[in-house]
């Protein structure tokens, strides 16, 4: 249980907004990843806590959830809705939980499955409208039409 905690940790830890701020500076592979690293974490984060949540709070009262690795199974296979039945949370508390673990992770997964599919777009503040994500190749803002003048460092 200390694994997940910890893991549990290090995800807040990458939520902090000074790790996140130097890894955009520092790092050209975080600058371009970001969006898909931060859905991943979140995600990650996601399962190992539902998967400690599943094991602290049913353990006791399932026989089938007889270690960690049987809480963590229960949760990638509410998550992913596949539910083969082997292990069920039962009673109110348990179905909550099931409910919980199904409908939030799958509104993460498809939040990384949408930052891995769609284009990536760049951080640029609009000084007229305050849009923050424009195109990569973005002249005018798309929500007013303000000239912007995105700094690319050479890159394209």
């Amino acid at each position: 249980m200390s694994w997940s905690l910890r893991q549990t940790r290090r995800g807040s830890l990458l939520h902090s907004y000074h790790v996140l701020r130097d890894l955009r500076r520092d790092t050209p592979f975080f600058r371009r990843n970001e969006d898909v690293i931060v859905s991943s974490v979140n995600l990650g984060v996601f399962i190992f806590f539902m998967s400690t949540l599943v094991f602290v709070l049913r353990a006791d009262h399932n026989p089938d959830i007889v270690g960690y690795v049987d809480a963590l199974y229960f949760t990638v296979s509410a998550l992913t809705t596949t539910g083969f039945g082997d292990i069920v949370l039962t009673g109110t508390v348990g179905r909550f939980l099931a409910v919980v673990i199904m409908v939030a992770g799958v509104a993460l997964f498809l939040r990384l499955a949408q930052t891995v599919f769609w284009p990536s777009k760049l951080r640029y503040k609009c000084p007229e409208c305050g849009l923050n994500r424009h195109e990569t190749d973005a002249v005018h803002c798309k929500h007013c039409g303000h000239l912007l003048k995105i700094e690319t460092g050479g890159a394209s």
